[in-house]
């Protein structure tokens, strides 16, 4: 995929030096697409996934249709419009325009990345992936930014906002990539949980704050005290996202959790110490959850008994990578999502103890929820057969973990089946989704 890069740059920088072309003239560069979400009844070529190798990748379009007779009227999804424009090949085919954002779920292996690019900048929740003989996460990141730049090149290397929403390994490893990227990455803001004494990513945490301190970036360590109302709390440093004086929309970014200060065995847990985002673009809405786990999601929503619609969102970024004990009932009666994203590792790739495999992530249990008729995902995507874990590695026994296929209809996605993942959310409410590129 690197040469890929490689090659259209040089054919991008040829076009413009020897023939003073404009950028459209490139076009004729191909490159090759994965599927976008489609209605299960479009006939076309379907992407599968398993034990036995990677993906194939198909290209189908269509419109999404509800997966419930009885679930509420929604936007259709479809594949995103040719841009006709030659672009490096570890990036979705869509960008920002004025009236769009694109969450881009890198595919950093087990562990979380996430990019939401808007017209006018672009944010980062964390920096994690794995770190594996066969995967390093650090690594794709630092690729797939330094392409995000290359194309963006208007954003000047700089990143609006990074949020590390716990310091486990998997959340932060990859701020290394983005203190030594180069060229220099600018970071304007950063938020984590404020913690400083544990975590098997700790010491990167430190040094994203570090850098806030010796930079004059913002910064704010977010406790779920400091949370007051059931609205979630946003300042300049949350929100520093604002692209009307270019012509764009204005995004709503606030914090809904945050550090747990209790003597409590489950407060103590990193993961129920994440910080929690709600991402509002117009008519569609982001929720994304870091690792918080079942006790941390039952307090979280306790809190907000009141009114618990702040959780009522589009697109839900599944907790913890889909383990078994991070998505409940209660959050997906309360989110009702029409898509769900897990960042997952690829369970054929390595056998490692940190891994998709030994987890045996996503979990069935979750994919189960997220099917449930009731309080499920209710779109659909491009019929694809997949592995879900049903129990992990025993660290006493040494047991394998074990898998089972299932073929997945609805509009569930993971970095380990379907690669990168780009969702295009248009300020009107209109969603598209892109994959494999």
């Amino acid at each position: 995929m690197r040469q890929k890069s490689i090659l259209v740059r040089v054919v991008l920088a040829s076009c413009l030096l020897s023939l003073g072309l404009t950028l459209a003239a490139c076009s004729s560069t191909s490159i090759s697409r994965g599927e976008s979400s489609i209605a299960p009844d479009v006939a076309g070529p379907v992407a599968t996934s398993g034990r036995d190798g990677p993906p194939q990748r198909g290209s189908v379009t269509g419109n999404l249709t509800p997966s419930r007779s009885d679930a509420l009227r929604r936007t259709p999804i479809g594949p995103p419009p040719s841009t006709g424009i030659a672009f490096p090949s570890a990036l979705p085919a869509s960008q920002a325009k004025p009236d769009q954002m694109v969450a881009h779920f890198i595919n950093v292996g087990q562990g979380d990345a996430v990019l939401l690019e808007f017209s006018c900048g672009a944010v980062l929740i964390d920096t994690g992936g794995e770190s594996t003989d066969e995967v390093v996460g650090r690594d794709r990141l630092r690729d797939y930014l330094q392409d995000f730049f290359l194309r963006r090149a208007d954003l000047a290397n700089t990143l609006k906002l990074v949020v590390l929403s716990h310091p486990h390994k998997d959340h932060t490893d990859g701020v290394t990539a983005l203190l030594e990227a180069q060229p220099e990455i600018t970071i304007e803001n950063v938020i984590d949980n404020g913690a400083t004494d544990k975590g098997s990513g700790i010491s990167n945490q430190r040094k994203l704050q570090k850098y806030a301190a010796d930079t004059g970036a913002g910064y704010i360590g977010l406790s779920e005290a400091d949370i007051t109302s059931v609205a979630g709390m946003t300042s300049p440093v949350i929100d520093p996202i604002d692209c009307r004086s270019s012509g764009g929309v204005d995004p709503k970014i606030m914090a809904l959790w945050g550090r747990v200060d209790l003597n409590t065995g489950w407060a103590n847990d990193a993961n129920n110490d994440s910080v929690v985002l709600r991402v509002e673009f117009g008519k569609v809405s982001f929720l994304f959850t870091g690792d918080l786990e079942k006790e941390g999601i039952e307090a979280m929503l306790t809190s907000y008994e009141a009114d618990r619609s702040v959780f009522d969102v589009d697109v839900l970024k599944v907790g913890h990578h889909g383990s078994h004990n991070a998505t409940t009932e209660a959050l997906m009666t309360a989110v009702t999502p029409k898509i769900a994203i897990i960042q997952a590792g690829d369970p054929s790739l390595s056998q490692a103890t940190f891994s998709a495999y030994s987890f045996a992530h996503p979990h069935q249990n979750t994919i189960r929820m997220l099917l449930d008729a009731q309080v499920g995902v209710t779109m659909a995507r491009t019929p694809k057969s997949v592995p879900v874990g049903v129990r992990g590695r025993n660290p006493t026994t040494k047991a394998p973990p074990e898998f089972r296929m299932l073929d997945i209809e609805r509009a569930i996605y993971t970095t380990g089946w379907d690669g990168n993942i780009a969702v295009i959310a248009t300020k009107d409410g209109t969603l598209q989704v892109e994959t494999g590129y």
